[in-house]
């Protein structure tokens, strides 16, 4: 193709106009950076306060029953007529269910008249011997007779109090198992009884915390059966030996009077160990991998600190701030020394 003059001359023109289009686009978003990177970040803070400091140690436990037993027969019988009902309060000693004791019964009746024929034969020989009618001899045996006699049948009437199955201690019966017909076997519970009115908790603690523990020290318990209520306890008991395979002590906290908690529901129990008036607190979201961002001027800064207790809402720092200043709650990845920041809606609250 042949070019004219005016085509050579219109075509570094429009070179010219597209470079600068571009230069023009480069400088733009150029500057589009500066501003972004100039802008301050939005940034939520809260506010480094003096207030008291709790150092707790975590257990998570069971509400059980103080006095619990498991009534099982030391014989093997059938069941003849069941006596208690469950839910039903029952005194101790009280009668729960009988046995059919048919057979042993004879037993100790047969027992007790061989007895009851050996105390009259020892009264017979004692007469005469008193009379001298009897050599000594034939008395100590009389009375050895006796004395087997009612042994015999003191063992038979214990054996028949066998057939009776009798609550240990007052209490209320939570389960039964026995019906009437049934075959009653030896150690095979029949009812379950405790006593409603005491009540503990069992708690597993973790063997690195169990030399901050004593009984007598204050625990705040809850449960996820009343949300947002606290209950305040007490540890009582600490098992003198852990357990090597889980490494955890057993620990037994007393449940309060008139309390809603129920045998069986879990709890989570924080044990007070130390209580610090006038500590400084800072917003534990705010900490991150041992320090925090403090707003300084406008801008942020990292500072390490050293905490102690840590707490939901609020950590204890023993070094590295000082009250009342601001420090960045859940800083951003983005954060760099030095930043420009600005409080976002509703910072600090």
């Amino acid at each position: 193709m042949t070019q004219t003059p005016e085509t050579r001359t219109r075509a570094p023109i429009g070179r010219r106009l597209v470079l600068a289009a571009l230069l023009l686009l480069a400088l733009a978003a150029a500057g589009g950076l500066a501003w972004l990177s100039l802008r301050p970040l939005p940034v939520r803070t809260g506010q480094v306060e003096r207030g008291e400091a709790v150092e707790a140690v975590y257990a998570s436990g069971v509400v059980e029953y103080v006095r619990q037993a498991r009534v099982a027969p030391v014989v093997s019988a059938p069941i003849l007529r069941v006596l208690a009902e469950e839910g039903q309060a029952v005194a101790a000693g009280q009668v729960l269910a009988q046995l059919d004791d048919g057979p042993p019964m004879g037993t100790t009746l047969q027992l007790e008249a061989q007895a009851a024929q050996a105390r009259a034969a020892e009264r017979r020989v004692r007469r005469l011997s008193e009379a001298g009618f009897a050599a000594p001899a034939a008395l100590e045996d009389a009375v050895s007779q006796l004395r087997a006699a009612e042994a015999a049948a003191q063992s038979a009437r214990a054996r028949q109090s066998d057939y009776r199955i009798r609550a240990p201690f007052a209490g209320r019966v939570l389960r039964r198992e026995a019906e009437p017909g049934d075959l009653a076997r030896t150690g095979t519970p029949m009812f379950v009884i405790a006593d409603p009115a005491d009540l503990r908790i069992t708690a597993d603690i973790d063997e690195r915390d169990i030399g901050r523990l004593a009984p007598g020290q204050e625990a705040v318990l809850k449960s996820d059966a009343f949300p947002g209520q606290t209950f305040p306890s007490r540890l009582t008991e600490l098992t003198p030996q852990g357990d090597a395979a889980s490494r955890v002590f057993r620990a037994r906290l007393a449940v309060p009077a008139g309390t809603p908690l129920r045998p069986g529901m879990t709890v989570e129990a924080n044990l007070v160990v130390a209580r610090r008036a006038a500590a400084l607190l800072a917003p534990t979201e705010a900490l991150s991998d041992g320090r925090v961002w403090v707003v300084r001027e406008g801008r942020a800064h990292a500072r390490p600190v050293t905490t102690g207790a840590r707490g939901v809402k609020r950590t204890e720092v023993l070094e590295g701030l000082g009250a009342g200043e601001r420090v960045i709650l859940s800083p951003s990845a983005r954060l760099q020394e030095g930043a420009r920041v600005t409080a976002a809606p509703d910072a600090g609250r």
